[in-house]
């Protein structure tokens, strides 16, 4: 058993957490692993959490304290953990909510870990959902700079009022979308002080639609 902070896996453990919150508010799940909600707050912004604390939100959780604090894959004989969560793949890749950012290695780097129960509500199939780095501020508040998004990839048709991760040549873009009269689409800005980006009709067929951002440490 770990016998200090030292052994979390500071870079990825609130993105774990966050997976396994989901849905709940931070004060319900700080609750139920009976422990206060300043204290869940400040773990989930960065704060390492004691031993007895990571202890209680492993078994409010229902997983391995290894595999919180670490991100260590469970073994094949964890038929719990796998009846239970769908590891998502991540790819050390940033999309630009901003002016642009070049895509980096596209293998998968990491997983998380999300409730099957979760993906079922939601009407995702983990085939065809993908995490990747947000960078810049132009989606804010929405999206942060550095913030997870989950991409369904599935969904390439664009639909007025949804985000979307758009390829343009080599730069991944995360815009908001609003169709216009004319067949070309708005890409929007969350942030105001970003203008508006208008693609006419016939370019449209220069930018491909990875797909649509439903997840962001929280549900769009």
């Amino acid at each position: 058993m770990m016998s200090s902070q030292e052994n979390v896996d500071d870079t990825g453990f609130s993105e774990r957490l966050k997976s396994l919150i989901g849905t709940q508010s931070a004060r319900s799940f700080a609750q139920k692993a009976g422990m206060g909600d300043s204290t869940l707050r400040a773990i989930l912004n960065g704060a390492m959490p004691r031993l007895d604390n990571l202890l209680r939100i492993a078994e409010a959780a229902n997983v391995s304290v290894e595999w919180l604090a670490t991100g260590k894959l469970p073994t094949k004989s964890d038929s719990q953990f796998e009846e239970e969560f769908a590891l998502i793949p991540g790819y050390n890749v940033q999309v630009a909510a901003g002016h642009g950012a070049i895509a980096g290695d596209e293998s998968p780097t990491r997983e998380l870990a999300f409730r099957r129960k979760w993906l079922r509500f939601r009407g995702f199939h983990e085939q065809d959902l993908a995490l990747v780095f947000a960078k810049g501020d132009s989606m804010e508040p929405t999206i942060s700079d550095n913030e997870t998004v989950m991409v369904d990839t599935s969904e390439k048709k664009l639909r007025d009022g949804h985000i979307y991760v758009i390829r343009n040549g080599d730069h991944l873009l995360v815009k908001r979308i609003q169709t216009l009269w004319n067949d070309g689409v708005q890409l929007l800005s969350d942030n105001k002080e970003y203008p508006p980006q208008e693609i006419a009709s016939t370019n449209l067929e220069n930018l491909e639609v990875i797909g649509r951002v439903v997840w962001v440490g929280k549900d769009l």
